[in-house]
């Protein structure tokens, strides 16, 4: 066969397997179409199970999120384990974290998630489809399946990410892997709908908090069991990043209001404080929400300055503050889930 015609014929197989995966289009198309469709959207609603592997046991999430261009988002977290419910919300307002069963909300300024996008979150996924010139696409079952790198500031060992996408780009789902490829976090959608109607205060907070609140069973039902009062067991952290130790550990009694100080010292200087929740509004300047697994906290501060995380865990409210990366406080924020108090 002449050279000629041979690159006619590899050329001819070529474009037939080209078909046979993407239809008449090309990876370079179909990532130009998911680009337009990110644009085009005006929002969506979408539910979806979120498990994580990155503690000691798997922890589950039913997910339910609504976003309304452009700055609209309400996040709806709740725990198979604990049955809490926790919501991200952000209006013109600001972003809160509510947490209903405690009838207290975190308030702040923030450019979440622009700056700290989730999984659960389409633009997250389709932004790092199109972020990453390396990817890889290929067709599975008549859907697109990208390989992408993921770039979390909360874990770094968090390498690579699979993304699965409908022909028309709606998400089913999508898995985080550390660098041996073990899936750490990975997300299955039940459901997902482009450009849905809003009610005129979907992203408003107080209805978001008297909803979430009227569903919750009563602790006269027997729903829930009351959460004590007063003093409680200190609850130590499992984790400790090496080189530091535990120093003071002081009560301290103000009022009616107790708490406790944990005092760390060594390669960072950290506090820990644990108390019972009074105030049911806090502010801060700045800050994001952060999944801790087992709850959503809230941090503020930033690289040059300390740090402040803080969140919520059978009724007890613990605020860590130091010189920490951010990698190393969600890890002791990890650390205090399932401790008994002594």
């Amino acid at each position: 066969m002449k050279r000629g015609a041979l690159w006619l014929v590899i050329g001819l197989v070529l474009s037939v397997f080209t078909a046979g995966c993407f239809g008449t289009k090309s990876p370079e198309d179909v990532v130009g179409d998911l680009s337009s469709t990110l644009e085009k959207m005006s929002g969506y609603k979408t539910t979806a199970v979120l498990t994580l592997q990155t503690g000691s046991t798997p922890q589950e999430y039913d997910v339910e999120v609504w976003y309304q261009k452009p700055t609209n988002y309400r996040v709806a977290l709740t725990s198979k384990q604990r049955n809490i419910t926790q919501i991200i919300l952000r209006n013109d307002e600001g972003v809160f974290v509510l947490t209903p069963h405690l009838n207290k909300s975190f308030r702040f300024q923030s450019g979440w998630p622009e700056n700290n996008g989730p999984l659960y979150l389409y633009e997250t996924l389709v932004r790092s489809i199109l972020d990453d010139s390396e990817r890889k696409v290929n067709m599975d079952d008549k859907q697109y399946v990208f390989e992408v790198k993921a770039n979390y500031s909360g874990n770094r060992s968090l390498t690579r990410q699979k993304i699965w996408l409908t022909e028309d780009f709606k998400p089913t789902h999508a898995e985080i892997m550390d660098g041996n490829m073990n899936t750490m976090v990975e997300i299955s959608f039940a459901e997902f709908i482009f450009d849905p109607q809003f009610d005129k205060d979907a992203f408003d907070k107080d209805r978001n908090m008297q909803s979430a609140m009227m569903a919750i069973p009563t602790f006269a039902q027997g729903g829930l069991e009351e959460p004590p009062s007063g003093s409680f067991g200190v609850i130590q952290p499992t984790y400790m990043p090496q080189g530091v130790k535990l120093g003071a550990v002081e009560p301290v009694k103000r009022g009616e209001e107790y708490s406790v100080v944990l005092q760390y010292e060594g390669t960072y200087n950290y506090k820990l404080m644990e108390a019972r929740p009074t105030a049911t509004t806090v502010s801060y300047d700045v800050g994001m929400p952060i999944n801790l697994g087992f709850t959503v906290g809230v941090l503020t501060g930033s690289a040059d300055q300390q740090r402040m995380l803080t969140w919520e865990l059978d009724g007890v409210e613990f605020t860590l503050v130091g010189n920490l990366p951010e990698e190393e406080m969600v890890k002791i924020a990890n650390s205090t889930y399932g401790v008994s108090g002594k």
